[in-house]
């Protein structure tokens, strides 16, 4: 029994040995059309491949800021490698994005990265795949069911 959690120690250290050791850049994130009457907070998470854009928790960075206008900028570090944007609208501050009544529909607002939309599932990683802006700038709409 010991033996079986050795591997899995030593991925998940490789992980996070691979996380700490990306390089880092600052980027000003604008986040538009916000619907700041719903209240809560702004949840963005920065993804590599794994886990996008459903398993929060495979984020290597997740920023939030109350929700306050309908037009936010707030400064994050993005990695020098290709990554994806996924930005929440977590109107019950729950960290989970909430169903409507189908149970799979979102009912809060979700912005991806690269302009990639939902459709009949959350978009690929390829679809909000990014690198490094030149500009320094990334600008990302939040979009409402």
């Amino acid at each position: 029994m010991r033996h079986t959690f050795i591997p899995i120690i030593c991925l998940f250290m490789s992980v996070v040995t691979e996380v700490n050791a990306m390089k880092w850049n600052t980027v000003q994130l604008h986040v538009n059309k916000i619907e700041a009457n719903r209240g809560g907070i702004i949840s963005i998470y920065i993804f590599l491949e794994d886990g996008f854009p459903v398993k929060h928790d495979k984020a290597i960075k997740h920023y939030s800021t109350e929700t306050i206008d309908s037009k936010q900028s707030i400064k994050i570090e993005v990695p020098e490698v290709p990554f994806a944007i996924k930005i929440h609208h977590d109107e019950d501050a729950s960290g989970n994005v909430t169903k409507n009544w189908t149970g799979f529909i979102p009912a809060e607002g979700l912005g991806f990265s690269s302009g990639a939309k939902l459709g009949f599932g959350p978009p690929d990683f390829e679809d909000a795949v990014m690198t490094l802006p030149e500009t320094g700038q990334v600008s990302i709409s939040i979009i409402y069911p």
